[in-house]
């Protein structure tokens, strides 16, 4: 394997070599996934890490590291180890090399362009890790884009689970100095921040609506923050606590690397301790505390968002701006002493040995956008620890946000503007769940355009996709509230914005490339154009829906991304609902509601798989709807079935409609957790499940009805059989 020619950024390089150390170890049953969705970079460092571990310190010609293509045919990458390993016997002598060689897997990105039973195959084999785990004697490197990680993660947790790493790449070319890649959840990602920063698509930040009965949505600018009041030496002792006792924590556990993880944290408490004391210049005391907040970022960046980590990193932060904005006059004139000199030369080589580049401060505009990053992250942590409001953190998120973007001038990099202005949309956007939704959704909307002038489509296509993916749902979250939306028209303004930013983002998104993601814009794009067609009807509008959504389940499939797959069917069947009940004629309507029986069927058929707190949807709405569409085609005599038709419909409308009024029963009985909380729904309360269980009731009294009016005393009977002995009395009482 030859190894591609690339400008490699610094935060890939620390992830780099993280990785590399991790393989050295060289230990047993190591499992590490690698996520990378720029393909030319990924392909630069496998052949990197191919060339310098293969033969590494090898005193035998018998590879330490082997690199294998995935066989998309069969993509079971354990008969791919274990067919090189029929190939390639180990030497028989007991060197240091008779253990299995390291492993890494290339090429699971292109299942993608593979049916469905491909993929599924891909990820049964991953479940069977522990039938396999003689291959893993030594090292499992797997390579993945995004969207497959998240795939792995919710669809094979039994190998997810002997994950022993996982290292996220962000795609070249890097932002400002300094900055540092993180990604989650299903092939979407989160762009807020320098650490975040790494061309994904925003898609799961947007909180886009699933629903397809109801899109569910997920100011006055704040003051600037206050920064540490005095000497910035008055934080230092809270701030030496914190890591202390961090450091404390971990050591107790007697974990070794907990050790190591806190030798640099701990080493650099001691060069500010002695910056301190001889009075070192501010400059130097900011770069060793940008260095002890890069350690605990590293920690963020790995998945370790902790409430102590995030709190030991913003106060780093905060101790670096403070430094940064001293009066420069009270050190001006002062030559540093011998001993100042010799410990500000010794802490920058060591930053250096440690990471390159990391000896120098980066533009305070991308210390701020840090900082506003980690309160945003801050504002989303729910554990015990964390008992700050959250709006009090996204107010100083945004904040900071709007001081980094005043600290930018023209001679700033644009990509520090666009960080700074998507990282300030969503943060506004998060703010709207809690207060002023108009003002801070048109602050979010104001902020993505700002980014958006600063894009170059043809340069940054997944920048772009992202930043008009978050624009659009900006703007379909303003069509869904506010106070000057009183007027149809200003709704109708706002979707056809969003629609058109959709469609933009689309339009560098590629399929192939980046599928869930391409998927997810679908999915909204398909929401956007249903609900303006409850604005304006229109056939056309409806069927651009039911377009949108088909396009997005060819890659949103049940075997992938099974929560995201039932949504969107909820979503396509409730589009084939209106589009026979408000457009079409006969035969066309048939068909159109036997598609939404299809689709309906579908997202509960998957929902039923899941957990509750993984859907985005009320399942028992979509049940609801399924039974009304069954009861429609029983009943309405344009369509004309025969009995034995009708009697089968009726049944189909009475059995959902039953499961219905249980479940919205089960909440009611369900003490101290209200609807909202069970359906991970916003703003509910049982009120609203006792209004929807006597819906419920309403239509199974129809459905009764109706099997009386078609098939007599005999159908009622029936009927009635079926119905629990629970709720007979209501029902009795209603017919």
């Amino acid at each position: 394997m030859s190894i591609p020619s690339q400008k490699v950024s610094s935060s890939n390089k620390q992830i780099y070599q993280r990785l590399k150390q991790a393989i050295d170890l060289n230990l047993r049953r190591q499992i590490f996934i690698a996520a990378c969705d720029d393909l030319y970079l990924r392909d630069c460092l496998a052949a990197r890490l191919q060339a310098e571990l293969a033969t590494q310190d090898s005193p035998i010609d018998y590879p330490r590291f082997v690199s294998l293509e995935l066989d998309l045919s069969d993509p079971n990458p354990w008969g791919s180890i274990g067919a090189w390993l029929t190939q390639h016997q180990p030497p028989q002598n007991k060197g240091n090399y008779s253990r299995l060689p390291g492993f890494q897997i290339l090429g699971a990105e292109h299942l993608s362009r593979h049916d469905a039973a491909v993929q599924w195959s891909f990820l049964s084999y991953l479940r069977d890790i522990e039938a396999n785990l003689q291959m893993c004697e030594s090292t499992l490197l797997l390579w993945v884009s995004r969207p497959w990680l998240s795939s792995i993660e919710q669809s094979a947790p039994e190998f997810w689970q002997w994950r022993t790493g996982v290292f996220e790449f962000e795609g070249e070319p890097t932002p400002a100095k300094g900055d540092f890649g993180h990604s989650e959840d299903n092939g979407d990602s989160q762009d807020l921040g320098n650490f975040r920063d790494n061309g994904d698509s925003g898609d799961q930040l947007l909180r886009y609506s699933e629903s397809g009965q109801s899109p569910i949505p997920e100011d006055e600018p704040p003051e600037v923050p206050d920064f540490p009041s005095g000497a910035p030496d008055s934080k230092s002792v809270e701030l030496a606590d914190l890591v202390l006792a961090a450091a404390s924590g971990e050591l107790s556990a007697e974990n070794n690397a907990a050790s190591e993880d806190n030798f640099l944290p701990l080493q650099t408490l001691q060069y500010i301790e002695l910056l301190q004391e001889h009075q070192c210049c501010s400059e130097a005391l900011a770069l060793a505390y940008y260095n002890l907040g890069n350690c605990y970022r590293d920690r963020i960046l790995g998945g370790d968002a902790s409430f102590q980590n995030l709190t030991i990193a913003i106060r780093a932060i905060e101790q670096v701006i403070a430094y940064l904005e001293l009066d420069s006059n009270l050190q001006e004139n002062r030559e540093p002493t011998d001993e100042c000199a010799r410990l500000i030369a010794q802490l920058k080589q060591n930053l250096t040995d440690c990471a390159e580049e990391s000896d120098s401060l980066p533009p305070i505009s991308d210390l701020l956008n840090d900082l506003g990053t980690f309160y945003w992250m801050l504002s989303r942590d729910r554990t015990q620890h964390n008992t700050s409001d959250p709006v009090s953190g996204l107010e100083r998120s945004i904040a900071l946000y709007i001081e980094g973007l005043n600290r930018t001038d023209d001679q700033s990099p644009p990509q520090t503007r666009v960080r700074l202005n998507k990282n300030l949309g969503i943060a506004s956007a998060d703010l709207a769940r809690y207060q002023d939704k108009t003002e801070n959704f048109q602050q979010a909307v104001a902020a993505y355009q700002q980014a958006l002038l600063d894009l170059d489509p043809a340069a940054e296509p997944q920048q772009y996709a992202a930043a008009q993916n978050n624009l659009a749902t900006a703007y379909w979250n303003l069509a869904q509230d506010g106070e000057p939306l009183a007027k149809p028209s200003e709704r109708i303004v706002y979707l056809k914005s969003a629609i058109a930013a959709y469609t933009a983002a689309l339009s560098c998104y590629s399929p192939e490339r980046e599928p869930l993601n391409y998927a997810g814009v679908q999915n909204n794009l398909g929401t956007a154009c249903w609900n303006l067609a409850q604005h304006e009807p229109s056939e056309l509008l409806t069927v651009r829906a039911i377009e949108a959504y088909r396009e997005a389940l060819k890659y949103r499939t049940r075997e992938l991304v099974p929560a995201a797959a039932a949504a969107t069917y909820n979503n396509l069947g409730t589009a084939y609902w209106h589009l026979a009940n408000q457009f079409q004629q006969k035969q066309a309507r048939t068909e159109s509601l036997q598609q939404a029986i299809t689709a309906y069927e579908a997202a509960v058929d998957i929902a039923g798989k899941l957990n509750r707190t993984q859907l985005t949807f009320d399942t028992l709405a979509a049940r609801n709807n399924l039974g009304l569409a069954h009861y429609q085609l029983a009943t309405d005599p344009d369509f004309a079935l025969n009995k034995a038709a009708q009697t089968s419909h009726l049944e189909a409308a009475l059995d959902h409609q039953l499961q219905v009024c249980v479940g919205w029963g089960q909440h009611l009985n369900d003490k101290g957790l209200t609807y909202g909380d069970k359906l991970n729904l916003p703003f509910a309360a049982n009120s609203q499940a006792a209004d929807s269980r006597q819906t419920a009731l309403s239509y199974i009294v129809k459905t009764i009805r109706a099997f009386y009016s078609e098939c007599g005393l005999q159908g009622q009977n029936l009927a009635l059989s079926k119905v629990p002995g629970d709720l007979l009395p209501e029902i009795l009482r209603r017919l």
